[in-house]
Formats: structure tokens, sequence, C-alpha cells
């Protein structure tokens, strides 16, 4: 069996009764040293029963890890696959400098080197906003990525930034690419248990329209729901 794989339910089910077991037993133990030490009073009869009560409670803390673990693994497969259901939003769009109005009035400001700035304390969240004219998401993603990395600080862990990039015209392949790259940062956010964590939207721009990878606030990914509730209030504020 794959390291990675969770172990099949009726095998956590036997890790369950059994962990049960062990409990018991060594509560049974226990107090049946009280017993013995009360009829043997010469023998340290306590001591047996906490020592054999301790190794039986580590045998049902273990299966319990065990159980937690891989129930875990199973959330986070349903999760992964429905990642899979999320088609990107549309969402409409005066023009460029509408969205960019939209920014500033939510509180984002223009800094000198072209990202669009605003920092939430209480969310622990820096979000950054950076418009791209160009077809090579991939490679530019990278480059902004190392960027973003740049501007971690001690008020500043957690990075939620917004790309949109400018495109005379959307392909499948382009749709594929930005759900794609959502859901690994997701997945990564999943996992994540570093202390700083850069999580990117990309916001695809074309005739009007944007095209995002928009989850439900319900998701446990804090700092890419986070931007996603500002990416849509930006959407929602643009100028008339």
């Amino acid at each position: 069996m794959s390291e990675n794989k969770p172990k099949d339910k009726k095998e956590l089910l036997v890790y369950n009764i059994f962990g049960k077991i062990f409990l018991v037993l060594g509560f049974i133990a226990f107090f049946m040293s009280i017993i013995l030490d009360n009829s043997y009073p010469d023998q340290n009869w306590i001591s047996y029963g906490i020592i054999v009560f301790l190794v039986f409670l580590g045998a049902y803390i273990f299966n319990k890890s065990v159980i937690k673990r891989h129930n875990e693994k199973y959330g986070f497969i349903n999760k992964k696959d429905l990642y899979e259901t999320i088609e990107l939003k549309e969402v409409a769009f005066g023009s460029i400098d509408d969205l960019k109005g939209a920014l500033i009035k939510n509180n984002y400001e223009l800094l000198s080197n072209g990202y669009y700035f605003k920092k939430v304390a209480s969310q622990g969240v820096c979000y950054y906003g950076k418009f791209i004219e160009g077809f090579e998401i991939e490679a530019s993603l990278d480059k902004e990525i190392t960027k973003l990395r740049k501007f971690y600080n001690n008020g500043c862990n957690n990075i939620s930034a917004v790309l949109f990039y400018e495109l005379d015209d959307i392909t499948l392949e382009h749709k594929e690419v930005v759900k794609r790259i959502s859901k690994e940062f997701l997945v990564k956010e999943e996992l994540n248990t570093a202390k700083f964590f850069t999580s990117v939207i990309i916001c695809l721009l074309v005739n009007n329209k944007g095209y995002f990878f928009d989850i439900p606030d319900s998701f446990n990914t804090r700092v890419y729901t986070y931007g996603c509730l500002n990416l849509r209030k930006v959407f929602h504020n643009k100028k008339k």
C-alpha cells in the first residue's frame, strides 16, 4: 500500500475497536493493581498498575492518531475531488481602468513597483494585485511569486495576490492552466505548515469579462479564501 494512500475504512474500524479495548484494559489493570495493593501491601502493585495503564494508554493514543491521520487523508481526497467539479467564475467589468479604480476603492494603494497593496492586520494577510499583459502565464507566474516572497515581514506572514492577465483572446488551454495552478495553490495551503505562505489567484481579463477560480467561503484554505472574498468585492465595486 502506498504511504500516501489512506487505509481501508474497515481497517480503520479495527484500529478504533482495538483502541477502545486497549483503553478499557488499561483501566482494568489500574483498578486491579489497587485491589491487589490492598490485599498484598508488601508488593508495589500500584506502580505496576500505572506502568501497564500507561502502556495501554499509549497504544490507544497511537491507534487514535492513525485513525485521525487517515481520516484527514480521506477528507483531503474528497476536497481534491470537489476541486475538480469547480469551473472558473465569470464576472463582467467595464474596463481595466474600472478595475484599477475598484482596487483603490477597496483600500489598495498603488506602489512604485507596479503592485497594488493593502494590509488587513486582523486577518494576518497582505493583499497584492498586479496587471500583466501577455500569454505566458506560467513563466511570468514563477517570476511574480519570487518577487512576492520578498515582501514577507513580521506583520505580513501570509500573502494573497491577484494577478490580472490582460488577454486579447481566451482559449480552453488558458482556462485549464488557471484551474490547474489554482488547485495547486489550494493543495499547498491544505498541506502548509510553514510560518509564511503565498497564495495567488489568476484572473484572466478578456472582452470586459474576468475569469478566476472561485471557491466557497466554507473552505478552510484561509489565505486563498480571503483572496476570493476580496476579489469579489473588487468586481462588485467597479465603477459604473
